[in-house]
């Protein structure tokens, strides 16, 4: 299943695997879990660090 949004903290649990993708280019990729623990943040952080 593919889901697309702005609102990622509304739907963050759900999320197996991510792809942020910014200007038509992944960004950042990955299963949701793996993510959160290695850069420390839940994935709306991410999401916010990428689009600010």
């Amino acid at each position: 299943m593919i889901i697309t949004t702005h609102l990622v903290k509304d739907i963050e649990r759900v999320f197996d695997d991510v792809a942020l993708i910014k200007d038509g280019e992944i960004v950042l990729s990955g299963n949701a879990e793996d993510l959160r623990m290695e850069k420390g943040m839940s994935i709306d952080e991410l999401f916010r660090e990428v689009f600010k």
